[in-house]
C-alpha cells in the first residue's frame, strides 16, 4: 500500500467492512497503522495506545491479542539491554497493507 503524504491515515476498503473486526480493534488497528514508518512497524506503549485512543488500558491489553490472532500485526516483545521489558514492537501484515 503506498503511503501518502500528509496528516491521514490510509485503510483499505477491506478492514473498513470487515465484519468480524470491533469498533476497538478497528480503531487501535488505524492507531498502529498511523504510528508505523515505512517500514509497517510502530512500537507504542500500551499506555500510549490507551492514552492517545481514549480506549481503557485493560480493553487495549485485551484486545492486541485480538488483531495479533486474526492476523492483522505481529507482536513482538522487546526488552532493554538490561533484561528489563519495554514496549511492544508491532508489525503490520500482508493482510493490512495489500
Amino acid at each position: 500500500m503506498q503511503k501518502l503524504k500528509g496528516k491521514f491515515t490510509t485503510i483499505l476498503n477491506k478492514i473498513i467492512t470487515d465484519k468480524n473486526i470491533t469498533g476497538n480493534e478497528f480503531k487501535i488497528l488505524c492507531y498502529l497503522c498511523m504510528r508505523s514508518g515505512d517500514d509497517n512497524v510502530c512500537f507504542p506503549s500500551l499506555d500510549t495506545i490507551h492514552q492517545d485512543t481514549g480506549i481503557g488500558l485493560s480493553t487495549v491489553k485485551n484486545t492486541i491479542p485480538k488483531l495479533v490472532e486474526s492476523g492483522y500485526i505481529i507482536k513482538v516483545n522487546r526488552k532493554k539491554s538490561n533484561g528489563c521489558s519495554t514496549s511492544n514492537l508491532y508489525r503490520l501484515t500482508n493482510k493490512v497493507l495489500e
